[in-house]
Parts: C-alpha cells; structure tokens; sequence
C-alpha cells in the first residue's frame, strides 16, 4: 500500500468512527449495556437450507423466556405491501434452568430465499440477546424476488443502462475484472475490509448464485484470514461501466447484523487519481451491545477525497444517519431485503430507501462532471474500525444480493 492508498485509509477510518461515535439514534443507545451475548445455536447450522416443518433448538444460558420472529409476505390479516413481522413463538418459550430452548414452524408459511430469523432471549434482570439465524427457504412464498417491471421514479426521464438480475448460469466475475464483467477487487486504491475481499480463482472464493441472487458468502477457517468479496464493474485498467450525471443507481441487498459485518453499495468517479468523489448510498454496521455500533440504520455518506475550497480550506461533505425503524417497513437491512438508490442530477444528489427519497445535498463538481461507478461488497471489519466476533455464527456470515440496476440520462 502506497502513502496515497494509506492516506485514503486513514481518512476514511477518523471519518467514521467521529460519525458513528456521535450520531447514534436514541432507540439504539437505549439499553445497549443490558445485551448479554448468551445465545447458541444447537440446531440446525448457521446458513443450512429449510424447508417444511423446520425445529430449531439452542442454549442461551442465564435467560429465562425467548421468542423468534421472521419478516413476511402480506396475507389476508396483514395486508400492508411491506409485510408484516410473523411471530413463530406465539405463545413464548420458556427456557429451562440448563438455558435450553427450542421451537418449531412451517417454512413454507414463509417467503422463498433468504431469511433471517430472529432469536430473541431475555431474562427478568432485564438481560436480552438477540441471534440472527441466517437460513435459506427452498420452499416458501415467491415475494418481490428480481427486478421490478417499472422503473423505479428516482430514475425518472432516463433510460435502463445496466441491469444485473443475477439469474444467469455463470457468474461472471474475475480477479482484475479483466474480460469479465465484474472485478473482485476495488480498482485500484487497494482493499479495506479485515477479512481480506477473495480473488474468486481462491479456494475461499466467497462469491456463488443461488437460485437469482448473488451469495457473497464471509467465511473464517481456522487458520486462515478469512474472506469475503466485493464486486466492481471496472477492472484493474479503469475500463468497464461508467455512467454520467444525471444518472442512477441501485441494489436490492440483504445482510447480517453482527460484530464486524459492513455491507457497503456505493459509487466513485475515479480509481487511482485523486480528488474525486465517493458517494456512499449505504454504510451499516452490524452488532450490538457494548462496544458495538447497536444501529439498526444506515448511514449515506458524501467523502470529497483532497478537495480545498476557495479559502485552501477542507470541502465538507455532507452525511445523514438514516433511521429505517421510522421508514417504509420500518425494518432494519438485517430484517428482510430493501433497495438502495442514489440520483446523481446535475443540482441535486438524492439518496433513496426503498423508493423513499431520505437524504439530500447539492451535487459536488466531480460527480457532476466525471462518469461514476458502483461498487457493492461485504467488509467485515477492517478500516470500520469496529471489532469482528463471529465465533458464535461459526464464523460465518453471508449478504444476498438480488439486483442491481443503473440508469443513464440526457
């Protein structure tokens, strides 16, 4: 890593750690030092597939009563398009004194694909923990899966320039991006992420498709670093997907909240030469309790990477945290999927939440002027600057990612 490279590293590491320091919302601060890291799963593993009658069993020592609760299709009781939260404990569960519980339900009630099950336990002290089981439902409910038949209105008056549904045989991702039409790697500044994003020729080559989503799956063999991936449409010579304001991007994506895990999908206009740009459409951060950012929200983030103003004085860029608990579904990115959005016009820069406008700033000189492209991965740790602690999933963590689309206008 070069002085330019460990610049951009240090610069982004100070950035957040002063905003997610100071920007926590209230409902995520409440009682971060009652969470008491107690439950483990039995059964069935971290990441299996389900389907039908499906009993999960585990331990969660020093509790008292737990419950479960997946996010779920619309049906004649709840009838909300965003879906509705499924209680599958409704009448609890009681742990016994060994801290052992388990519970049953019917996967096929549930939406195909990818779902997080949520574990909750708690104790009359007012200990709670919380255990996001990762599974994947072969069986189940088809729900909003792949790319939407309109477009969606942040990409109002412009034309479909690239579209992923991520539904063909073969991925087609490269080491260097070079021939393929993704790169694995961040072009060119170097990776970031503390375990190391994989060259996919690698024994821990983290990225598969099931079904019509991209897994990009982070692993941590004994012995090993671990590994994880990211995806770039450039590759390592600054050819591939560009795109000029006004323009669009997004991602529909589901990750994994726990210590470390940093799901990121974001756009740059430059790869080696600074200044530019960095727009970051969503940074969030899993984890909770002391010492853990605790944040079921996101943050949307502009860098202005080396640009002084008139003045020889730092540009600043603007940041919003964004509070999902109190928009749309009103779900966290752990919860169930959701579509990020970002409209570089040539006044506005708007960010989106599923269709939702959250966060708006006027348009910087570089990404007004110079073609942009995005990036999508899964960090895990790394210049967050939070910690990693993975053991109790197996050290194991996955991010499905269902479509990307980016728009182009006149």
């Amino acid at each position: 890593m070069n002085s330019r490279q460990t610049f951009f590293i240090s610069v982004l590491l100070c950035t957040l750690q002063i905003q997610l320091t100071n920007a926590f919302p209230s409902e995520d601060r409440q009682n971060k030092r009652s969470y008491v890291e107690s439950i483990r799963l039995l059964s069935p593993s971290v990441g299996c597939d389900i389907s039908g009658k499906t009993e999960v069993k585990f331990i969660a020592k020093g509790m008292t009563t737990a419950h479960a609760l997946c996010w779920n299709a619309p049906d004649r009781k709840n009838r909300s398009p965003w879906g509705h939260d499924t209680n599958l404990t409704p009448g609890g569960i009681h742990l016994a004194a060994t801290g052992i519980g388990k519970f049953v339900f019917n996967a096929n009630k549930l939406p195909h694909g990818p779902l997080n099950i949520r574990i909750h336990a708690q104790n009359s002290e007012g200990e709670h923990d919380v255990f996001e089981l990762q599974v994947y439902n072969k069986k189940g409910k088809r729900w909003k899966e792949g790319i939407p038949s309109s477009p969606p209105p942040g990409a109002e008056g412009m034309e479909l320039f690239f579209s992923d549904d991520f539904d063909n045989k073969e991925l087609s991702i490269s080491n260097d991006g070079r021939g393929t039409r993704y790169n694995a790697h961040k072009p060119t500044f170097g990776d970031f992420s503390g375990w190391p994003f994989t060259d996919v020729t690698s024994p821990l080559n983290p990225f598969s498709q099931r079904d019509t989503y991209l897994k990009i799956a982070a692993r941590k063999p004994t012995g090993t670093r671990g590994s994880t991936g990211l995806l770039a449409p450039v590759d390592m010579d600054g050819k591939g997907l560009w795109v000029k304001a006004p323009c669009y991007f997004e991602c529909r994506f589901l990750a994994h909240s726990a210590p470390g895990t940093w799901p990121a999908f974001w756009v740059l206009n430059q790869t080696k030469n600074l200044p530019g740009d960095e727009l970051d459409i969503i940074e969030a951060y899993g984890g909770r309790g002391e010492g853990n950012p605790n944040d079921s929200g996101y943050y949307a983030t502009a860098h202005y990477w080396q640009q002084k103003d008139s003045e020889g004085k730092e540009v600043k860029a603007p940041w919003k945290h964004i509070n999902m608990l109190e928009i749309g579904s009103k779900t966290s990115w752990s919860t169930t999927f959701h579509t990020y959005g970002l409209r570089v016009g040539k006044g506005s820069t708007v960010y989106y939440l599923d269709n939702i406008e959250v966060f708006r700033h006027a348009t910087n000189r570089y990404s007004g002027e110079q073609p942009l492209f995005f990036l999508v991965n899964y960090a895990i740790g790394g210049a967050s600057g939070w910690k990693i602690n993975l053991e109790r999933y197996d050290n194991s963590s996955d991010m499905y990612v269902d479509f990307i689309r980016v728009y182009q206008g006149k």
